[in-house]
């Protein structure tokens, strides 16, 4: 896999935690094609990316303040790769102290007319459900 593909992937990836960081949603749905989807735990899926805007938009108003997904695997074509990595998320809530949620992702992304694009996002927690 060539390493530009790598660094592309990894320049987006840090423009949408910039785009957490600054509570703008759109930043953050600038990164996937027009007709993404996303899979997040607990959740219907989501497609578009006014919907998944919409999505990150919520999930910062619930407190979602900064997260880094680093890059494990990576592998594809000239034209679509998958990445698998883990990620760290930090949430504060309104009155609460922060917190730290820990998971795993597998993206698959799309060399697209302006470059690479999040075509496919599913992810989910290594904390086990509470009993």
């Amino acid at each position: 896999m060539a390493e530009d593909i790598r660094k592309a992937i990894e320049k987006a990836t840090l423009k949408a935690c910039e785009g957490l960081r600054q509570g703008n949603a759109a930043a953050i749905a600038a990164i996937y094609t027009e007709d993404a989807a996303i899979l997040p735990p607990n959740s219907e899926m989501i497609r578009g990316r006014q919907g998944i805007e919409k999505f990150w938009k919520a999930a910062m108003q619930m407190g979602v303040k900064d997260a880094v997904f680093p890059i494990l695997e990576l592998s594809g074509t000239d034209e679509i790769v998958h990445v698998i990595g883990n990620y760290t998320v930090k949430i504060q809530t309104k009155g609460q102290k922060p917190t730290e949620g820990n998971g795993k992702y597998i993206s698959i992304w799309k060399h697209t007319a302006s470059g690479w694009k999040l075509h496919r996002d599913i992810w989910n927690s290594n904390t086990p459900p509470q009993k």
